[in-house]
């Protein structure tokens, strides 16, 4: 076990305007920053209790604020530890979960949660432009990198487009690949929003997290190239282990570059 000590932790002001959570924190951040390697365990609740003299809801909430950071995990009746660096969901590149692990140098797998035919909700058929009662394939899986759960995605696609979609092989194979491979379409664009959202009981449980967890919702359509939806999904990704980057360009350079062309 790690002791708090071996760090050197700076003493905490309790007269600082500072919560005395917060220096708590910013004390176990600073010994992350200064050499620990993902997997490495921090200091337990009861060192910090012991060296500090102070509740273990103020060790919790300092923990808690690393958690949110995505610096550190819980592991039950473990300890905690620091957290293995954040995969990126590229926002610009639309490829298949498993197309992307495979990219990584990671091995990709799923669990067929779910698979039923059936008409979606009014929401989601406006947004795939089916007729009332039109049937699809609702497809829940659990998206593993490696053996670890990472994300849960349900998907909805037009029966007519894919009616063998069933028979197909969902727990090893990317539904992108099929679709393209036995069904020759061909994939063009996706309109996406990305929401932050916390774990529910039952996403907590398959994604191996605590209820209450930061997850980020990637919810929108996919469309063929030409033009047709063919694939409205709803994508929950563990918030711990991705990170979204975006590149922005001020409007006024922007602009400025459209006039030059």
């Amino acid at each position: 076990m790690v002791q708090p000590n071996k760090y050197h932790m700076a003493a905490l002001d309790r007269n600082s305007f500072k919560p005395i959570y917060y220096q708590l924190s910013e004390n176990l951040r600073a010994i992350i920053d200064g050499g620990l390697s993902p997997g490495d365990q921090i200091p337990s609740e009861n060192a910090l209790i012991a060296q500090f003299s102070v509740s273990r809801n103020t060790v919790r909430l300092a923990i808690d604020t690393l958690i949110r950071d995505g610096l550190v995990c819980r592991v039950k009746g473990k300890g905690t530890f620091v957290a293995p660096e954040r995969m990126r969901y590229g926002l610009l590149r639309l490829a298949s979960f498993s197309e992307e692990m495979r990219r990584r140098g990671l091995q990709p797998g799923s669990r067929l949660l779910n698979l039923t035919q059936t008409p979606p909700p009014v929401k989601i058929a406006s947004r795939l432009q089916l007729s009332p009662g039109a049937p699809t394939f609702v497809i829940e899986r659990l998206r593993l990198a490696n053996g670890e759960p990472l994300a849960l995605h349900t998907t909805y696609v037009p029966q007519a487009l894919c009616p063998r979609l069933a028979e197909a092989d969902l727990t090893t194979g990317s539904l992108y690949q099929i679709l393209e491979d036995e069904y020759g379409l061909r994939i063009g664009h996706a309109e996406q929003v990305l929401k932050p959202t916390v774990a529910t009981e039952y996403e907590a449980s398959m994604l191996e997290v605590a209820p209450g967890s930061p997850l980020q919702l990637v919810e929108g359509t996919t469309y063929l190239e030409n033009g047709a939806p063919f694939e409205y999904a709803k994508l929950l990704y563990r918030g711990d282990r991705y990170e979204f980057p975006i590149t922005a360009v001020r409007a006024m350079v922007a602009a400025r570059g459209a006039e030059e062309l």
